[in-house]
C-alpha cells in the first residue's frame, strides 16, 4: 500500500502543479488582451478580435503577487501582429512578452440566403456581416436599406459581401424618377432607364414627356439626377 501511495503522490502533485501554471498563464493572455482592446481606436461600426499566443509557463520565475504594468512593445503601435509587455513590480520582478494578433472586422452588406440571378432584394433577404478588414475591397456596402429594390444580376451568396457589379439599383426599362435642380429650383418628371446601373454609373434614359434621351447619374433605387 505505502508503494502505490508514493507513486501516485508524486504524480498528484504534478498535476495541481501544472493547473496552476496553467491558471497563471491564461490569466496573462488575459490581461495582455484586454490591454490592447484599451489601447485600440477603431471606427464604432467596426470590431476587433485581440488573441494573444499561448505563454510558456516555464518562463514565469514566480507568481506575481503585487502590480503587474503591460506596456505596448516596440515603438508603443498597435498593429495586426503586436507585442505586449508584462512586468511584474515586485521583487524580484520579472517580465514577459506576449505576442497578440489583431484582427479588425469591418461591416458589409451580403444576403441572408442564397440568391438568384434577377431577384429584387427586399430587407428580408439583406443583412449586416463582418470580414476581417484586410478581406473586404473597397466596392462593398455597409447599409442594407441603400440595396432594397436593387435587383441581382447575378447569383449571389451569404457570407460574400454584395459588390457593386452584382446589382443593377436602376435596371433597364425600369420606371425612374428624372430629378434636376438648379438656382433653388427642383425639377422631376419620369423617365425610363436605358441601361442598367449602379450608384454613381451614367446611363441613358429617356425622358418619358418629351421623348428625348438623356445621360443621368444613378443616385438611389429608382431615381436619376441629370446636370442642368
Amino acid at each position: 500500500m505505502i508503494s502505490r501511495v508514493c507513486l501516485i503522490l508524486p504524480t498528484l502533485l504534478l498535476s495541481k502543479t501544472c493547473f496552476a501554471a496553467t491558471d497563471v498563464t491564461a490569466e496573462l493572455q488575459t490581461q495582455a488582451e484586454q490591454f490592447v482592446y484599451t489601447q485600440l481606436v477603431i471606427d464604432p461600426t467596426s470590431q476587433a478580435e485581440v488573441t494573444a499566443s499561448s505563454i510558456d509557463s516555464r518562463r514565469i520565475q514566480h507568481p506575481c503577487t503585487g502590480h503587474i504594468t503591460p506596456t505596448l512593445a516596440g515603438n508603443g503601435d498597435i498593429k495586426r501582429n503586436t507585442t505586449v509587455k508584462l512586468s511584474c513590480d515586485e521583487t524580484p520582478t520579472w517580465e514577459i512578452y506576449v505576442p497578440v494578433r489583431v484582427r479588425i472586422l469591418k461591416p458589409f452588406v451580403t444576403v441572408s440566403e442564397p440568391i438568384t440571378k434577377n431577384t429584387v432584394l427586399t430587407a428580408g433577404l439583406l443583412k449586416v456581416d463582418f470580414m476581417d478588414e484586410v478581406m473586404l475591397r473597397g466596392d462593398n456596402f455597409t447599409e442594407p436599406s441603400l440595396l432594397v429594390g436593387s435587383r441581382s444580376k447575378r447569383d449571389l451568396k451569404p457570407g460574400q459581401p454584395v459588390r457593386q457589379n452584382q446589382i443593377c439599383v436602376v435596371c433597364r426599362d425600369d420606371t425612374v424618377a428624372i430629378e434636376a435642380s438648379t438656382s433653388g429650383i427642383a425639377i422631376s418628371t419620369a423617365g425610363k432607364a436605358l441601361q442598367d446601373g449602379s450608384f454613381g454609373d451614367t446611363i441613358r434614359v429617356q425622358n418619358l414627356r418629351s421623348q428625348r434621351v438623356i445621360s443621368a447619374t444613378v443616385e438611389a433605387v429608382g431615381r436619376v439626377r441629370v446636370r442642368m
